[in-house]
């Protein structure tokens, strides 16, 4: 009985799952269907957001990161319903939730210095959706199964229980990436910002400096480096990608967007 349970349970998700390329990578692979992601995504959002201090009650500011978010949007490999929030979180982080939803705490925003890295920041968590390295990874955590009957609830008329949604935002608030994901991740981060306008080398000296904050101010990071592993590689990688792909960047020019981010930043105090 158990067997020809299990038989059906495999036929029915391979059926609704189905077999796609990835936008990224054009591998086939099984992925849920991109409704039932956004609708996993829009039903964990709330009690994600309220995990994070909540949404940062500032307009203005919520309206100039978001604007950011949307040009990195506009040029992503994967049309989605992107949506770029500032949660209300002095802890440095940032995170990407199936479908498209993008964040990243007042505390990160406070250690970049520029609108370059901040497009950065957004790129890579983009690009993280656009890979579906989120969806992919929350698959490996809670099994495909158990993740595609969330989404499909999720989708359905009724939504998904409390006890799942809080299940799938406390493995969301968890996440690790793999090595290769986020070596992806920064290097689709780097092509979105340049696509958007932006001088790429915004990604390394985001890199660096976060990387530097380990010697400046230890275990402040502690938690974005739990969720998104930094390495003296990793930048190098980086940086290689940048001059491989986008020989014209200046590492030294000035950021146009520069002073519009430093009045910005201080409607963080």
């Amino acid at each position: 009985m158990k067997r020809k349970w299990f038989c059906v349970l495999t036929i029915v998700l391979l059926v609704t799952v189905g077999c796609v390329a990835n936008p990224v990578t054009g591998k086939k692979e099984l992925a849920i269907p991109d409704s039932y992601e956004i609708a996993l995504g829009e039903q964990s959002a709330p009690e994600f957001e309220k995990e994070f201090g909540g949404v940062h009650p500032n307009a203005e500011l919520q309206s100039y990161v978001s604007g950011v978010g949307a040009r990195v949007a506009a040029v992503s490999d994967r049309p989605m319903p992107y949506k770029y929030t500032v949660l209300n979180s002095d802890v440095p982080n940032a995170f990407a939730l199936p479908g498209g939803k993008v964040y990243i705490t007042a505390g990160l925003l406070k250690l970049i210095t520029n609108e370059r890295q901040l497009a950065a920041v957004l790129g890579h968590e983009t690009g993280h959706v656009a890979a579906k390295h989120n969806v992919n990874a929350l698959k490996r955590q809670m099994t495909a199964e158990i993740l595609l009957q969330i989404a499909t609830e999720a989708a359905g008329e009724q939504g998904a229980s409390a006890v799942q949604i809080a299940q799938v935002v406390n493995n969301m608030a968890s996440l690790r990436y793999s090595r290769d994901n986020e070596y992806q991740a920064d290097e689709l981060g780097i092509r979105y910002a340049s696509r958007a306008g932006y001088n790429p080398w915004g990604m390394v000296e985001l890199l660096t400096a976060l990387k530097g904050t380990e010697t400046t101010q230890p275990g402040l990071l502690d938690e974005f480096f739990l969720t998104h592993p930094l390495t003296d590689k990793r930048i190098e990688e980086a940086r290689l990608r940048i001059q491989a792909d986008h020989r014209t960047a200046d590492p030294k020019a000035a950021d146009p967007g520069a002073a519009r981010f430093a009045t910005i930043k201080t409607l963080l105090k």
